[in-house]
This record gives structure tokens, sequence and C-alpha cells, in this order.
């Protein structure tokens, strides 16, 4: 989507930048947050806070050290107290021999290597920490990545700005991974002590008290080959863990093959009962096999996915799952898809979907239908309208509305419950009111409309202004409320899939004011990446949870938060709380973007296959929204 402000605004704006100096750039943000906290044992005794905070991000590029970076926040009152998340990273730097290190301090992840990420449904999941972490890497014909991190794990929580919460004791990793001509081979080891793992993350009573704390041991190691002229890919992996005293160990085999738009792989796996990697449970007491075919082309996309499972230990049901799915480009401007998925496991359920897609004068629609059932007849379904405008004005929106009979089936053993009526409906958009003044949103609510433990009305909302006042100087001011826990509901998944954690956050309302000042300099005009004269534009964007995997935001699909989006392999920013990223001034051009797969909740996860490209014109904002799809 295009700015609002003219080309002489613009040139002028240009003509103020310092051009002395290498590129470097500062945002400032002054925040205040006045929050209101619903006690759901009395209508009366609410809780009220006032929070103030100050934001720092920095940013230089250098020749000879990499790039730069520095996040800082800091809150006051409202029971925060100072510096609440930080971060230092350094990317780039370079080194005799082809050498390359990024370094980072502060909140970063527990690293794994790349090789343990290729097949998503048994990737090893890794921690956000506060402590360190250092990566080396040699690529060239051949390649050699060393990288270990150590720190205190924790998450983040809060809204609207978030802040990592400590959950004490102290997680490491170590691995190496080398690749020689057609061979990748790797090899980790984790370790934490007095950890709690993630089972035992609900409330924080139980952080406090220090409930279920362990000190476990892991390793991994995996071996590849891929032939890039056969387009065949071989990998076998083992993974060991130690908790407690208990020890238990996973073995997998994965078979790759392509021919054109044609992707075929073949997957054998044995995990054994209790099987982790620190502090965040995989698939266990499981052993079978699982066949997958993709196929893509201008008009047809087509996955199916079938598993047959059996359990180790006999404590657990036997059983398999199957999928499909498809989508055909009818013409230019419409196309229609569906799927269906099954799973024996213990009791029988089976999902559905179909739905139809067209592009109109007034943007995007959508119209799906899904259902779901078990074997005793207890049956869920919603019927789901999307319609998405982006125009170049600066105006997006995105609407969806539900009308669903809901009977929830998401469980490993379906467990039977009634079934209730729902209304849902969800919007996000952005409209400029003057050339400087835009007015922002979003709204997702779900109203039951019956008594019950799983009833009431369910609302995620917030509406607020972004002015810029000056070049240098903005404002944006907010009014948010939130209640309840907005879940999915009729999707039937694999049992190889790590169920995801859903935390509930206590209902609360408020309004959040933030003064922003931004100034960037340096020789090239100051966009990142750029060359002396270059030419500059934005780049905004969110990555969200894309759960009709139609790749574009739906009114009624959340944002993922703190979610760190890398451009071109050495800037970094993280998504804010509604999943929203920004890199204010960029050099025109091709550039790409990479999503951290580690901060994704499970079981979400990005094609790391597709390069996420964006070419910028000068003076362009272009907007990129990056979904992630769920592992079924």
């Amino acid at each position: 989507m295009e700015g609002m402000q003219s080309q002489v605004e613009l040139d002028a704006a240009v003509a103020e930048y310092n051009t002395q100096g290498w590129p470097r750039g500062v945002t400032l943000q002054l925040t205040r947050n006045m929050q209101t906290f619903r006690n759901v044992t009395s209508a009366t005794a609410n809780t009220q806070t006032d929070t103030q905070g100050i934001q720092v991000d920095a940013y230089i590029e250098t020749p000879d050290f990499g790039a730069l970076s520095i996040h800082a926040l800091a809150l006051g009152g409202g029971g925060s107290a100072g510096l609440t998340s930080w971060s230092v990273r350094q990317t780039g730097l370079p080194f005799d021999g082809g050498w390359r290190a990024d370094n980072a301090l502060g909140i970063t992840n527990l690293l794994v290597p790349d090789l343990a990420r290729r097949n998503s449904r048994l990737a090893l999941p890794t921690s956000q920490i506060l402590g360190g972490s250092t990566l080396w890497r040699n690529e060239g014909v051949d390649s050699l990545v060393f990288g270990a991190s150590a720190g205190e794990p924790g998450r983040f929580e809060g809204y609207p700005q978030s802040q990592f919460v400590r959950l004490g004791g102290k997680v490491s990793s170590v691995f190496v991974q080398a690749t020689t001509g057609k061979f990748t081979g790797a090899a980790a080891v984790a370790s934490g002590s007095d950890i709690l793992p993630e089972v035992a993350r609900i409330t924080e009573a139980e952080i406090a008290v220090g409930a279920a704390r362990i000190s476990p041991r892991a390793f991994y190691v995996s071996v590849a080959r891929d032939d890039l002229k056969t387009g065949v890919s071989l990998q076998a992996s083992a993974i060991g863990s130690e908790t407690s005293g208990i020890e238990t160990t996973g073995l997998w085999a994965d078979a790759i093959w392509r021919n054109g738009g044609h992707r075929h792989q073949v997957s054998l796996y044995r995990f054994a009962p209790g099987l982790s990697w620190i502090d965040r449970p995989l698939a266990a007491d499981l052993r079978g096999a699982s066949y997958r075919y993709d196929y893509n082309s201008l008009r047809w996309d087509l996955s199916t996915n079938l598993e047959t499972f059996a359990s180790i230990s006999g404590l657990s049901p036997d059983g398999w799952y199957a999928s499909a799915s498809g989508r055909r480009l009818l013409t230019t401007a419409l196309s229609a898809g569906g799927g269906l998925a099954g799973r024996d496991y213990g009791s029988r359920s089976a999902s559905g979907f179909g739905y139809l897609q067209w592009r109109n004068d007034l943007g995007i629609s959508r119209l799906q239908f899904d259902a779901a059932s078990t074997q005793d007849r207890e049956n869920s379904q919603a019927l789901t309208l999307d319609h998405s405008i982006y125009a170049e004005s600066g105006l997006s929106l995105s609407t969806t509305l539900s009308v669903e009979r809901l009977q929830p089936i998401n469980n490993r053993v379906d467990i039977p419950r009634s079934r209730q009526n729902a209304f849902a409906l969800g919007l996000i958009g952005r409209a400029p009111l003057t050339n400087n003044l835009y007015l922002q949103g979003s709204v997702r609510a779900r109203d039951l409309g019956s008594a019950g433990l799983e009833s009431g009305t369910t609302l995620a909302a917030s509406i607020g202004i972004d002015w810029q006042i000056t070049r240098d100087w903005s404002f944006g001011a907010s009014l948010y409320a939130n209640r309840g826990v907005m879940t999915d509901t009729l999707a039937v998944q694999s049992p190889l899939v790590v169920q995801e954690f859903v935390r509930a956050r206590p209902d609360d309302r408020g309004y959040f004011l933030a003064l922003r000042y931004n100034l960037n300099a340096g020789t090239p005009s100051v966009p990142l990446g750029g060359s002396p004269g270059s030419g500059a534009g934005a780049i905004e964007g969110s990555v969200f949870l894309d759960s009709n995997s139609n790749g574009q935001r739906d009114g009624n699909e959340s944002g993922a938060a703190n979610i760190l989006v890398i451009l071109d392999g050495k800037f970094s920013t993280r998504t804010n709380t509604d999943g929203f990223f920004e890199f204010p001034r960029v050099v025109s051009g091709q550039h790409t973007l990479a999503v951290l797969q580690d901060d994704l909740p499970l079981p979400w996860s990005v094609d790391t296959e597709r390069k996420i490209n964006a070419v910028l014109s000068t003076r362009e904002t272009i907007r990129v929204d990056i979904g992630a799809k769920r592992t079924n």
C-alpha cells in the first residue's frame, strides 16, 4: 500500500538527512498504559495499574563488525520495575577464511542446528532465554557451522507491551553442523538445571513454589544426503533425553524425492515414552510410518498425508491418521478448495472443509464451510465469510463473519461435550484520516450465547490512532479490551503433533499512549543495506497464525507476538503484541524476510523451503503478511 505523503514532501525529508558516517538509526518510545483487570469472583473488586515505560531500538551497519542492533524496554509502576526485556545483537561479523559470526546477549534463543528443523512434525523445539548465543559459519562449497547458547528460560507476557518473565534455572546447548558434497551431518547436546518443564508452566503459583523442577540432559545427531540432480534427500536422526534418572530415545528417518512439482516424503519413527528436548515435550510412546505427497503447479495445489502408529508401552492407543487437501485455480479471479482429515486414536474423529475464494472490485472474498464429527455422532459446523481490502490510498481492511455450532474434539482421546451455538466476528484494518493521521483497530469476538464453563463472550479488541507529527516525531493512542481465550475447535490433529499450550490471560481493558522519536543517518541516505544515493522505502507487515492457510491475514486470525523477523539476514525486529513489525527505512530493490521458527508457538510453523521476497520501490511502503500454518 502506498504512503500518503507527496513527492515534494518526501524529497524535502530526504534532503534533511545527515549523510555522514555509517548507516545508523535510533527509535525512542515513551509509553503510558492504564490497565484494569477484571476480578472473576467480584464484579466490583477490579484491579487497576498505571505503568510507564521507555523503549529504545537502535542499529548501526559497519564494514568491519557487521550489523549491530540494540533493544531495551524498561517499565515502572503496575508491579513492573526496571529493565523488563533487552537484547544486543551483532550479525555478519567477518573473519579471515570466509568465516562469519552472529552473536546475541539478552533475550535470545536456545540454538539447534538447521538440520533439526527440516521435518516440521519432528522438529526440535527451542526455548527463549535470557543469556547469550554465538553462531559461527563458513559457507562455501562446503560449509561448517558452530553454535552455542546458555541462559535462563522464560517467556514473554503482557499486553500491549510484552515483558520477559524469567522462570528460573539454567539451560545451555552446543551444536555443530558440517556439509561436504552431498552429505550434511549435525550433532547437538543440551542440558538444564532446576527448570520447569513446559507442562508445568501453567500458573504463576507453580512458578513461585518451584513445582516439578527438573535437571534434564539431551543429545541429537543426524546425517542427511541431498542429491540436487535427482532431487532425492535422505536423512536419519536420533535423539536421547534423560530426566529425573529416566533415559529415553527417539529414532526417525526421512526419504524425500522431487520430480517437477511433485514431492514425496516417507518417514519411519520410534519415540519412546517420556521423550523431550530439555523443557519441551516431543511426540512420545509412538512407533510407525508416514507418507506425504505434495503437488504444486500454476493451477493446482494438492497435499495428502497418511500415518500409522502403535504404542510402545501399550498404555496409549494404536491407530492411524490421514488427511488430504487441494486447491484449484479456476480463473485468474476464482479458486476453490477443500480437505478432509480423519483419525482413529482411542476413538474415531474426522473433519473437513470446503471453500470458494474470489477477487472482485471490492477486494478478495472467501466463503468456507468447516465440519467435524466423532464416532458418537457429536458434530460441529461453522460457516465463515472473509473479505479483505487493500487500497493504494493506504486503506486495509479484513473482515470475518462466522456462524458456528461447536463440539470441541481437539483432544488426543475425544471426550464427549455438549454442542453450543456461537456467532463470531473479526476485523482488522487501517484507514487514513488525513495525510499523516491513521485510524487502526482490530476486533475478534465469539458469543456462545449459553451458560456453562466454556460459554459466554470471548473478546480481543483495540482501536487507536497513529499520528505522524513531523518527520521524526509520531504519536499513538489506543483503547483495548480482552476477555476469555479465543481457540479453534474444528481441527483434527495427528498424535505426532505436540499440542499447543494455551495460557489464559486475565480479563483486562485499558488505554495505551506512545510518543515516538525516530532518527536515521549515514552515508547511504540511511536505508538499510543501501549505497550512496540509494532510494528508500519502508517494509511493514505482520506474522500471524493462518488458520485457513489462504496466505492472507483474515479478520479472525490472531497475530504471533514477539517473533523475531530478520531482513536480508542482517537486521532484525520483533513483532509487537498484535503480530505487527516494521522496517521504517530500507533501500529500494529486492529483499528477503525470514522468521525465527523457534519463537512460533507449537504446532505452528512457516514453510522454510519458500523464501519470503519483497521488492521495494523508492518512496514506497509495502506490506508483507507472513502466515504460519498449523501442522495437522
